[in-house]
Formats: C-alpha cells, sequence, structure tokens
C-alpha cells in the first residue's frame, strides 16, 4: 500500500479562508510525539495552568483561549496553526494566499501554473473537476480518507467499528491509534 501522508497533508493544509486547519499542538514532528502530549504531562487530554507554563507563549494567552474558563485547555481550545512551520519558511496556507492571485479563496488551473508541481498535480487534486482547487475539493479529500480509513478498519465488514476494531487500527497518520503499540 502506497504512502498516502504527502497527499493527506497537502489536502489538510490547503486553505481557503484565513483560519488554519492543523493543530498548532497537534503537528507531529519527525520521529516525535505531538507537542500537546509533550505539554499534557499527566495524560488526561487537557492542557492545565501548570503544563502550560512550560510554553511561555501559550501561558501568556491562557485566559484567552481557555473559553470555557474551566481552568484546562482542550483540543478545540488550543491556538490553530496557520501555515508557519516553526520558522522554517512560508507554509502551505501562506504559499497557497499567494497564488490566489484574484483573491476568489480558490486556485484556478492558471493560478496554479506559477508553481510547477502544484499545476503538475492539479488534476489529482481537483477532486471534484470543477477547475479549481478550494475548500469543497479538500473537504472531498478528507471524506474520501476517512472513508477508505473506515472501511479498512472495518475488518469484519457489518458497517460498524467494535471496540477491538478501532483500537487494532491505524491512526490516518499511519501509527497505532492511542500512540500505543499494537497489541499482538
Amino acid at each position: 500500500m502506497r504512502n498516502r501522508k504527502p497527499l493527506l497533508l497537502l489536502a489538510l493544509l490547503m486553505t481557503t479562508g484565513a483560519a488554519g486547519l492543523a493543530v498548532a499542538a497537534d503537528t507531529p514532528t519527525a520521529g516525535d510525539k505531538p507537542a500537546r502530549v509533550k505539554l499534557d504531562t499527566n495524560g488526561d487530554g487537557f492542557i492545565d495552568r501548570s503544563e502550560a507554563a512550560k510554553a511561555p507563549r501559550l501561558a501568556e494567552k491562557f485566559d484567552t483561549l481557555d473559553a470555557n474558563k474551566d481552568g484546562k485547555l482542550s483540543r478545540e481550545e488550543m491556538p490553530r496553526w496557520h501555515g508557519k512551520r516553526h520558522g522554517r519558511g512560508p507554509g502551505m496556507h501562506d504559499r497557497m494566499a499567494k497564488l490566489d492571485v484574484n483573491k476568489d479563496g480558490r486556485i484556478s488551473r492558471e493560478e496554479a501554473k506559477a508553481d510547477p508541481r502544484l499545476a503538475e498535480r492539479f488534476d489529482k487534486m481537483d477532486l471534484n473537476k470543477d477547475g479549481y482547487l478550494d475548500k469543497a475539493d479538500r473537504e472531498l479529500g478528507m471524506k474520501q480518507h476517512r472513508d477508505a480509513w473506515f472501511a479498512a478498519a472495518d475488518t469484519n465488514k457489518d458497517g460498524q467499528l467494535s471496540k477491538a476494531e478501532f483500537d487494532a487500527a491505524k491512526s490516518p497518520f499511519g501509527g497505532p491509534r492511542g500512540g500505543k503499540p499494537p497489541v499482538h
């Protein structure tokens, strides 16, 4: 089975609005756990004030981010990643925004010609075949990926995932669910 990570990540990062798609604190680095897991030292799935203190920028915005004022940050309350690649140059969001010359929130075939690699893959990425790369393509790609993941995880093909099937399934990013090694 071929590796779908680059295409999935490209689809996830291709944005049409101001909001980024990936959660900064959940963005894994090569061979590393997601940053949120590093901050969540007690493993409860939340970042409390003492855990946030390890990340000064997060700690300084803690009260603003804590929307429900429960003293901890959930995944939904964590700041969004806006295409910045942690100081390593412009991210996908920035590159796509520059390609969108007419600022209509989508990349036409003509606009894509400014990036030869994108132009080369344009037809493959234009999933709904409307001649544009946009939110609809991104959402269709994510749906196709979820459907494929579910079909692979549903080993008995009953249209439902048992806990055992879910636990045995690999995450969409290739590793086992929950970061735990599979039980053999």
